[in-house]
C-alpha cells in the first residue's frame, strides 16, 4: 500500500500515537520557558479541576453585566441609548435588573444564576499593562496569560507542561483515579478547532496525549476507522501487531492502537450520552410549574433549541461530566463574534441572551448530574470561565456601535469544590465613567476603592486551580511583565444590589 495514502486515509494519528511519550528539546534547562516552569511551585491539589474556557472573540461589551453607570453614560454618549435601558426591569419595557444587568441581554438568566450561587461576575477586569486594544495582542495575552504573546505557550499547554513536570506526584495518584498521565483519555480538548489556548511551547515538546485534540459538538474524531478501501489493511496491521511476538517488538505501536481502541469506545459512549435524555429537573418550589429549562412533556433538562451555541456547550459539559480525565476544554462561543462597531444594541442583546440561556442550562446540567441529585459523580470540580480579548467603549458611536475598550466582565461559573462556595454568588468590582465621547474614548474604569485585575489573572487563577501556588511566575516575562500577574482574589467581598 502507498505509505502516503495510508497516512492520509487510514489515520496518521494512530501512528503518531506510537511516538515516545515525552521529548525534551536540546538545552531545555537553559531556556526561558523551562526556567519559568522550574520556578512554579506545584502542590498536589486535593482534587484536580475540569476547566471549560469560553472565549468571546472580539471583546464583548460589559453592558450586559453592568448597566450601573447607564444614566451617566447616556447623558454624555455621542448618541443616546434607548430609554428602556435606563428604566428598572419591573417597569413596562424596562431593562435594568435589580443587580444592574441588562434584562434582554441575558440579564434574567444572570440574576437566576447569581441567586442560585452558580455564577459570579467580575466587573473590573481592566487592562492597564500593555494598554492595547488590538485584537491579536489581546487575544493572545488573554489565552496565554502572558504579555509575551509570541514567546509563550497557551493556557492549556502551560497546564499540560506543569502536569508533565510533576508526573512523579501525579502518576498513580487518587487525583488521577490511579492512572498515569499517559493513560488519561482526552485530557485536553478544543471544540473550536485550532485555539490559541493550545499554542505550543517552542522549548518543550509535550507528549502527544497531553496536547489539545479537536472535537466538534457531534464528537466526530480522528479515531474512528472509516469503512473504506484502507480500513481492512489497517485492521490487518492491528491484528498482526496484537500478536504476542509483534507486541513485544512494536510495543509503542501496540500502545498507540490500544489507545485508539479506548478512544473509539469513549467517543461512542459520549455520543450516546449526548443523545440520551439529560437529568430531570424538579418542579418550581413556589408554584409547582415546570422549570424554565425543562421539556414540558418529559421534565428533562433541555438546552435552548434555537441557539447556535448551545450544542457546542452541551457537548463540552457532557465531555466533562462523562470523562473525568478531561481537564481543560477550549470553547469558542460560535455566536458570530463580538466586534460590535455598528448596530451593536440590535445584534448584541439577542446574542448575549442566547449565551446566558445556554450557560443557565449548562449549570443545571452540571448540578443535576451530581451524585447529590442522583447522578454518578461529584461534579463540583467543573468550572466555566467566560471572557474575551478586551472590553468595549461605552460611547454609542455614529454607527450605533461600540469601539474597542479596556474594561470587561469575567463571568465565572461552578467549581465550588475547587475554590469554595464563597467564590460564587457575588458581583465584584465597581465602575465609573471616564473620558470623552467626542474622542470616542468614553469608557468605564474601576473606582479608586474597587477590586481590579488584569486579563492575565484569569489564566493565573486557572494555573492555581491546577496546583501552582505562585502563578505569577507563569504569567511573567523579563521584557514585558517582570512581576507577572497573580490569580484573582476569590475571597474579596462582592457587591449585591438585591
Amino acid at each position: 500500500m502507498n505509505r502516503r495514502h495510508f497516512l492520509t486515509k487510514a489515520g496518521a494519528f494512530s501512528l503518531a500515537m506510537a511516538a515516545p511519550s515525552f521529548t525534551r528539546m536540546p538545552g531545555l534547562l537553559s531556556n526561558a520557558h523551562a526556567a519559568t516552569l522550574a520556578e512554579a511551585n506545584f502542590a498536589m491539589p486535593a482534587r484536580l479541576p475540569q476547566v471549560i474556557n469560553l472565549f468571546m472573540y472580539g471583546g464583548a461589551s460589559e453592558l450586559a453585566g453592568n448597566l450601573t453607570n447607564i444614566q451617566e453614560i447616556d447623558a454624555i454618549s455621542q448618541n443616546r441609548y434607548p430609554e428602556e435601558l435606563l428604566q428598572p426591569a419591573n417597569m413596562e419595557q424596562g431593562q435594568l435588573t435589580p443587580n444592574g444587568f441588562w434584562r434582554d441581554a441575558g440579564g434574567m438568566s444572570m440574576e437566576a444564576m447569581l441567586a442560585s450561587g452558580d455564577m459570579s461576575v467580575y466587573r473590573t477586569i481592566n487592562r492597564i499593562k500593555d494598554n492595547t486594544r488590538a485584537h491579536r495582542q489581546s487575544i493572545y495575552s488573554s489565552q496565554k496569560g502572558s504579555l509575551n504573546i509570541d514567546g509563550s505557550p497557551g493556557m492549556g499547554s502551560t497546564i499540560a507542561a506543569v502536569l508533565e513536570a510533576n508526573r512523579g506526584q501525579l502518576d498513580g495518584s487518587v487525583q488521577l483515579g490511579g492512572k498515569t498521565l499517559d493513560e488519561l483519555v482526552l485530557p485536553f480538548v478544543s471544540f473550536e478547532g485550532s485555539s490559541v489556548a493550545f499554542s505550543a511551547n517552542s522549548d518543550l515538546a509535550l507528549p502527544l496525549r497531553l496536547r489539545g485534540l479537536s472535537l466538534n459538538e457531534n464528537f466526530d474524531n480522528p479515531y474512528t476507522r472509516a469503512d473504506d478501501e484502507y480500513s481492512s489493511e489497517l485492521n490487518a496491521i492491528i491484528r498482526q501487531v496484537e500478536s504476542n511476538v509483534m507486541r513485544t517488538r512494536f510495543s509503542k505501536v501496540h500502545g498507540g492502537f490500544e489507545l485508539r481502541s479506548r478512544m473509539e469506545s469513549l467517543i461512542g459512549g459520549l455520543q450516546t450520552a449526548a443523545d440520551s435524555p439529560l437529568p430531570s429537573l424538579p418542579l418550581n418550589s413556589v408554584d409547582g410549574s415546570p422549570d424554565v429549562d425543562a421539556d414540558p412533556d418529559t421534565g428533562y433538562l433541555r438546552y435552548p433549541e434555537n441557539n447556535s451555541f448551545s450544542n457546542r456547550l452541551k457537548a463540552a459539559v457532557t465531555l466533562a461530566i462523562e470523562n473525568q480525565d478531561t481537564l481543560f476544554i477550549s470553547l469558542g462561543d460560535g455566536l458570530g463574534g463580538w466586534d460590535d462597531h455598528d448596530a451593536s444594541i440590535r445584534e448584541y442583546a439577542p446574542r448575549m441572551q442566547q449565551l446566558m440561556a445556554a450557560l443557565r442550562a449548562a449549570m443545571k446540567h452540571i448540578r443535576y448530574a451530581d451524585v447529590s441529585a442522583g447522578g454518578q459523580r461529584d461534579t463540583s470540580n467543573i468550572i466555566i470561565n467566560v471572557h474575551g480579548d478586551f472590553g468595549r467603549n461605552v460611547n454609542l458611536n455614529n454607527s450605533l456601535g461600540w469601539d474597542h475598550g479596556n474594561n470587561q466582565n469575567l463571568y465565572t461559573f461552578g467549581g465550588h469544590g475547587i475554590r469554595g462556595r464563597g467564590a460564587l454568588g457575588k458581583i465584584v468590582g465597581k465602575t465609573e465613567v471616564f473620558g470623552s465621547a467626542n474622542d470616542n474614548r468614553l469608557y468605564t474604569r474601576p473606582t479608586d476603592d474597587s477590586y481590579q485585575a488584569e486579563p492575565m489573572s484569569i489564566a493565573a487563577s486557572t494555573f492555581r486551580y491546577f496546583g501552582v501556588s505562585n502563578p505569577t511566575v507563569l504569567t511573567s516575562d523579563d521584557e514585558y511583565n517582570p512581576s507577572g500577574d497573580n490569580a484573582l482574589d476569590e475571597t474579596v467581598a462582592g457587591e449585591r444590589l438585591s
